[in-house]
Formats: structure tokens, C-alpha cells, sequence
């Protein structure tokens, strides 16, 4: 991202804040500088409005999140950038489901996958490939979750420049594939056994490279105790007792810190530990603390693991009630996994649905597109004079010829020809209105179509058209673009021409200026 008197370096300054306990100062700064940049769409405000939103996740305040949500789509659309379309949208599915309102998140999930496939800015695929890692593991979709995970952690790549963004990322890692192997253990089915041992070597090893990454960073502060943190709840009952040491320090620094959510995470993990080596006084103390931490607005999956290993130590502790609530719970996972599975495929196959809908329209435009210039070709044109005909509308007609590029193709290159005919196309696009047609109908002749042109709308299109050419010419520095010249003609049903001869008649005068301009010369 751009530079610019140091917003980039105050934007990122507040989204660490926001991720690493500081949700609060974060919000407070972020606001004040989008007072500073004001209200024009800019890639610095639309940081901005994402930062808000994630400081406003982070800090609990769904209304707030949303409205930064909305705000940072707007920018995102202002500024053709779909990377920040896609991190906002990630944000809004994240934020409904923690409220409970759960929203339209195939449809959304949709959005966001396809602003992501069209951004071309690493850094901001980066962030989007996180927020939808983590959308698909609130809704427990681990076989979509992990793999955007694992592309985020591939290329480190970050907007802001974040230093600890590589740690976020394995950090995500171990978490989502420690949490699927906590629900495979809670279907109680033995079938999964290889796969929950797989889940856990996958966590223990992105909790490794975490710790690495955050040790050769020099990150202090909250990123090394989130790391102790992860590698000692991969930790094996073997291990437990040197994992009850770190989990119960880093459960009562993260409380001091002000991430209570993550707090509940390393009681749960204490609580295993505990239990584990046979302490069950210890364990069920560590569960009922796990739980009185546990904010309100948890994620589903935090609250269910929280929940789950305080009845499942209460039960190791020989409570009747405990044991039937335990079986019940497995019934209930189980319903809950069919669900999962429902929903994995629902949402596969809108995404199958949309890549064909995508490949489609790429089919029908490239059909009607001309490569060189990314015009509409003579196809393009018919098709847009048959409906023109048939719906007795009035239309013009501009007809434009390229001078010169003979010469220009003699003299200096096909190539350099080819980049004229590519200027002249994009000249025509930036002059015209988005419902009007630019097409190439062949070699050095464009056309423009206007539908409904009132009375100066064709002739005032050919003026802007001539004098931004003569622009280019007048400052190009390369030779080729010097001897930029069109020659234009223009006809109008609105002149009582019928429109199946629109574009002879306005061929018969572009040939009739090229002449009269010849003759000049």
C-alpha cells in the first residue's frame, strides 16, 4: 500500500493494537485519522475502515464492526480495489455469526471468494485468504478454512507490513486443526482415530513455526504468550505436566492483557492438563475459571470447547449426571456433525455454481471482445445495431478511422502500431458513457454506438474524442503516439437516417473528412 505521510505507518500501528490485546486504543486512534483523511475514497481510508472494523471485532461492538464493514465496501468500490471488498466481507460473515444473526453467509462467502479472485494485490489476498480462514472456522468448515490458512502462511504477504503477521498466520493454523481434532474426539468414533492424530501433529508443528517466527521477529508482549500459549495445548498427556506450568502463566498474563476470550482458551487447555495427570480438583478449578472468563460474545467453537471439557472432567470424576449429559452431548455432536457436513456441501456447490457462472460470462465476453484493444469486436457491434433496430430506439452512430498507422506499422513496428490501435481503445472507453458500445470493427476502424443521444450528445462525444487525441499526440514523447490523428464521422436517427443505415452513413463522412483533411494537407 502507498505511503503517505505516515497514515500507513499509524494504520498499522492500530491494527497490532487491535490484535494484541488493545482493541480500545486501537478504535480511538483509528477514528481520529479517518477524521484526518476525510471522506474522499482513497487505499489509506479503506485500510482505515478495515482497521475499525477489526478493532470493533475485537472489542466486542457489532454495530460498529458492521458500519466499518459497509464503510470500507464503499471505498473498496470507489477505488476498483476487491481486495478490501473481500477482507470487509470476511469481517461482516465473522462478526453476524458472533452475534447470532448469521446473515446470508453462503451468499456473502460467495462475495468474498470472488472480490478475492479479482484483487491482484498480494498483500490484501493475504488478509482475505485469514478473514475467510476464519469465517469457514466459525462455521466449522475445516476442509475450507485450513487450505486459506495454509495459502495466507504461504506468502507471509501484508498490506501494512505487519510483523507479526507470519505468526498470525501459523497461529491460525494450530488453532483450526487443534479444533477439528477436539470435534472429531467428541463424536467418540474410533474410525477417526488416525485422523485427529494427523489434526494434532499438523497444530503442534504451525505452533512450532509460530514460536519460531516470533522469536526471530523479537516480538514481545502479547505474541509470545499466544505462542507458549498454542505449542503447550498441542502438548500430549506425557507432557502434561510441563504443560499445566506455561498454560497456567500464559492464562493468567493474557487475563492482564485484556484478551479474556484467550484467556478461557488456556484454561480449557490447563484444565486438560490437569486432568490428565490425574489432578481432578485442580482440573475441575482450572474448568470453572475457564468458564467465568469466557466472554458473552465467545466464538461458538471457544464456547463449545470451553463448555465440553468441564463436563467432560466432572464425568471423569465418576458424576452420574455428568456421564448421561456426556452421551448426550455426543448425540448432540454428532446431529451437529451431519449439519456440518450439510452445510460443507451447500456451500461447495455455491461456490462450484459461481466459478461456472464466472467461466460463462468470460466465455461471452471473450466471444464478443477484440483481444488486442479490449473493445467489443464486430460481433459485439452487430448484435448491438440488431437491437438498436429492433427496439426503435434513436441511436448514433461515430465512426472513427486511425490515420497514419500504415505508416506508423512501415515505419516503427507492428508493435508499436498495435500500441496506438490500444490507446486509441482506451481513449474512446474513458470518453464514452458506460452504456454506450465501443468496438473495433476491424483493423484501424473503431465504432461507438449511443443509445438515446440527446440532441449534442453524438456531436459533443466526437469533439471530446478529436481534441483528447490531439492531447496525446501533442505530448507523447515516442513517435508513434505523435502522429496520433482519427478521422471521424457521426449519424443520428435522430436526423431521420434509418438505423440499418447508420453505419454507412456515418462511414460515407469519416471517408469524406479523411479526404477533405488530405486535401488540406
Amino acid at each position: 500500500m502507498r505511503e503517505t505521510s505516515g497514515v500507513t505507518a499509524r494504520i498499522a500501528a492500530a491494527m497490532t493494537r487491535a490484535q494484541s490485546g488493545n482493541p480500545a486504543e486501537a478504535a480511538t486512534e483509528i477514528n481520529r485519522l479517518l477524521d484526518e483523511l476525510g471522506p474522499e475514497p482513497t487505499h489509506e481510508r479503506a485500510a482505515a475502515e478495515y482497521v475499525r472494523a477489526v478493532a470493533a471485532h475485537h472489542g466486542a461492538d457489532a454495530m460498529e464492526a458492521l458500519d466499518a464493514v459497509e464503510a470500507c465496501i464503499r471505498v473498496a468500490r470507489a477505488i476498483d480495489e476487491p481486495g478490501w471488498e473481500a477482507n470487509a466481507i470476511a469481517i461482516r460473515i465473522v462478526t453476524l455469526i458472533r452475534t447470532g444473526e448469521g446473515g446470508d453467509s453462503v451468499a456473502d462467502l460467495v462475495a468474498a471468494e470472488n472480490a478475492l479472485s479479482r484483487t491482484r494485490d498480494l498483500g490484501l489476498a493475504g488478509w482475505a485468504h485469514t478473514g475467510l480462514g476464519y469465517a469457514y472456522d466459525l462455521l466449522r468448515l475445516y476442509e475450507l478454512c485450513i487450505p486459506h490458512f495454509e495459502l495466507a502462511a504461504e506468502g507471509d504477504h501484508d498490506p501494512l507490513g505487519l510483523a507479526e503477521a507470519p505468526a498470525i498466520n501459523r497461529l491460525n493454523l494450530a488453532e483450526s486443526n487443534l479444533r477439528w481434532a477436539h470435534e472429531l474426539e467428541r463424536l467418540g468414533d474410533t474410525s477417526y482415530g488416525e485422523e485427529i492424530a494427523e489434526r494434532r501433529r499438523e497444530a503442534r508443528r504451525w505452533a512450532g513455526e509460530a514460536i519460531q517466527v516470533i522469536v526471530r521477529a523479537d516480538l514481545l508482549g502479547y505474541w509470545p504468550i499466544a505462542g507458549r500459549m498454542w505449542l503447550a495445548a498441542c502438548n500430549d498427556d506425557s507432557e502434561a505436566a510441563e504443560a499445566t506450568v506455561i498454560l497456567k502463566d500464559c492464562r493468567d498474563q493474557l487475563a492482564k492483557l485484556g484478551d479474556p476470550e484467550l484467556a478461557a482458551i488456556a484454561g480449557a487447555y490447563l484444565a486438560k492438563a490437569y486432568a490428565a495427570m490425574g489432578q481432578l480438583d485442580d482440573a475441575m478449578e482450572a474448568a470453572d475459571r475457564a468458564g467465568t472468563d469466557l466472554p458473552p460474545t465467545s466464538d461458538p467453537p471457544v464456547e463449545a470447547l470451553i463448555r465440553h471439557t468441564a463436563v467432560q472432567i466432572v464425568a471423569e470424576s465418576g458424576d452420574a449426571g455428568a456421564v448421561t449429559g456426556l452421551q448426550y452431548a455426543r448425540a448432540i455432536t454428532r446431529g451437529w456433525w451431519a449439519e456440518r457436513l450439510r452445510g460443507l456441501y451447500a456451500v461447495r456447490t455455491a461456490l462450484a455454481n459461481h466459478e461456472l457462472s464466472i467461466r460463462h460470462d468470460a466465455e461471452w465476453r471473450a466471444a464478443r471482445e477484440d483481444p488486442l484493444t479490449g473493445v467489443g469486436n464486430r460481433r459485439a457491434l452487430d448484435e448491438r445495431m440488431s437491437v438498436a433496430h429492433d427496439a426503435a430506439r434513436s441511436v448514433a452512430v461515430i465512426a472513427i478511422d486511425v490515420d497514419n498507422l500504415k505508416v506508423i506499422n512501415d515505419s516503427y513496428g507492428h508493435a508499436c502500431g498495435d500500441a496506438v490501435l490500444r490507446r486509441v481503445g482506451q481513449l474512446l472507453t474513458e470518453q464514452c458513457r458506460a452504456e454506450d458500445v465501443v468496438a473495433r470493427a476491424g483493423g484501424d476502424e473503431f465504432v461507438v454506438v449511443l443509445d438515446n443521444p440527446d440532441e449534442r450528445g453524438a456531436r459533443e462525444l466526437v469533439e471530446r474524442i478529436k481534441s483528447t487525441a490531439e492531447r496525446v499526440a501533442a505530448s507523447a514523447i515516442e513517435p508513434w503516439f505523435t502522429m496520433l490523428r482519427l478521422s471521424i464521422g457521426q449519424a443520428s436517427s435522430t436526423d431521420g437516417i434509418a438505423v440499418a443505415e447508420l453505419l454507412t452513413e456515418a462511414d460515407r463522412r469519416m471517408y469524406a473528412e479523411k479526404r477533405r483533411r488530405r486535401g488540406q494537407a
